[in-house]
């Protein structure tokens, strides 16, 4: 069980980096989040906060990042956590499992446009924003387009990822031998 949650932990780590370094698909439209619930829904332990961690530490070492790592980093932890407390005890039939991970996709993306834009107001290093409540609605307005991004590639990345994962696990028995990432699958 250990290695086959190893093994599901590395590969999403390595799609993640991919991801976000190799095939970016755009502002804010990441595969991290779906890492992220994937791990909370098939793997969960401390995974649910080691997987999104290290797609981020290894892919900000080659992309870069700034000060706003501290409030990135830790909304996909609270992802995690969430997502973690969100799939426990689950035995749900395969659309319904996809219908709320893609819930928990949307509620994911409102998460990380509310705290890293007020992170970003909160850290403003670059002196765009006054440290007013009209300074943090401007931070909001103008993040509106990377939500939308963000929101647009949650709606699709997230059900394709889990309906891809279903699918390995149900149909391909030979994989799913080796790597049955969760005990609750059966």
């Amino acid at each position: 069980m250990k290695n086959r949650n190893i093994i599901f932990a590395v590969i999403l780590i390595i799609l993640g980096i991919l991801f976000r370094t190799v095939w970016h698909l755009g502002p804010n439209v990441e595969f991290v989040t779906a890492a992220t619930l994937l791990t909370a829904s098939y793997i969960g332990g401390w995974w649910v906060l080691t997987v999104p961690l290290l797609i981020m530490l290894i892919s900000d070492c080659l992309i870069g990042n700034t000060n706003i790592f501290v409030f990135t980093w830790s909304a996909y932890l609270v992802m995690g956590i969430v997502g973690k407390w969100g799939f426990k005890n689950q035995k749900h039939i395969l659309k319904f499992k996809i219908i709320e991970a893609t819930g928990f996709g949307l509620l994911a993306s409102v998460w990380f446009y509310v705290w890293t834009n007020f992170g970003v107001w909160f850290l403003d290093s670059w002196g765009m924003y006054p440290k007013t409540l009209a300074g943090l609605i401007d931070c909001y307005i103008l993040a509106i387009p990377f939500f939308k991004y963000n929101l647009i590639g949650n709606l699709l990345i997230v059900p394709v990822s889990f309906t891809a994962v279903e699918l390995i696990l149900n149909y391909l028995p030979v994989i799913t031998k080796r790597l049955r990432p969760h005990p609750l699958i059966t």
